[in-house]
């Protein structure tokens, strides 16, 4: 794998041994015109919830979580292009830590009367994490990768894979499956935005229970700006569907 580098004129390595255990990466200097990126899924599971509102067909909540990553590859991206120049398998040990999240859960009665389907409501929720992030670390005033984002089950019975050749809906990280789309009706999508750090030590996730209403507003300003049709491309995000 390589990763660029922070002065304006990259300086690629490759990765040829992982240390896990003790945490070392030994590399190399090399030469290409690309870095790459992990692929990544999570899962997050709620532990304790601390504040809980009932909105109109929503119910927001703050609290305790455990945060599971598999990282489950790498994609190639060309130097100031960004193209995509393809993808490749790694294998390293899950990713778990306990944190403080705020999450909202769609509630099945708002679902039913949209009019779309269940799988275009749940990449509309990806979307909307995406703004809300964003948003988020500007309005907080934090790097945006002090926070992190998941759309799951607020029972954490199951959660989503967006990685190339596995998108869709899992019961778990080891369930080879897809969950059957008949069965994708009874589930309320769970939108969390959590401190990307253990125990919350910046505390966003707090401040983002504080600032609950504000940031929605200013995420729904921001969407409803965009110029693009029906404002798909910001929803989706980078990578995603849209234009």
């Amino acid at each position: 794998m390589k990763g660029p580098s922070t002065s304006a004129n990259p300086k690629p390595f490759a990765v040829e041994k992982l240390d896990y255990p003790n945490r070392r990466a030994y590399v190399r200097k090399t030469r290409g015109d690309y870095y790459t990126d992990a692929i990544d899924y999570t899962n997050v599971a709620i532990l304790e919830g601390f504040e809980r509102r009932q909105g109109r067909d929503t119910v927001y909540e703050h609290g305790e979580v455990q945060v599971a990553t598999r990282v489950v590859g790498y994609k190639k991206i060309k130097f100031y292009t960004l193209e995509n120049l393809g993808y490749g398998k790694i294998e390293l040990p899950d990713l778990q830590f306990h944190t403080t999240s705020y999450w909202v859960t769609f509630e099945r009665n708002l679902i039913d009367h949209l009019p779309y389907s269940r799988l275009d409501i749940i990449d509309g929720v990806l979307g909307l994490g995406y703004a809300l992030h964003s948003m988020a670390a500007l309005h907080l005033m934090c790097d945006p990768h002090d926070l992190n984002r998941c759309v799951g089950d607020r029972g954490a019975k199951w959660f989503l894979r967006i990685s190339p050749g596995s998108k869709g809906i899992y019961s778990s990280f080891d369930s080879p499956e897809e969950i059957p789309r008949e069965k994708i009706d009874l589930f309320e999508p769970t939108l969390f935005i959590y401190d990307n750090y253990p125990g919350g030590v910046w505390g966003q996730a707090t401040n983002f229970s504080t600032t609950r209403k504000t940031l929605l507003e200013k995420t729904m300003r921001l969407i409803s700006r965009c110029e693009c049709r029906s404002g798909l491309s910001l929803l989706c995000g980078p990578g995603q569907r849209g234009r």
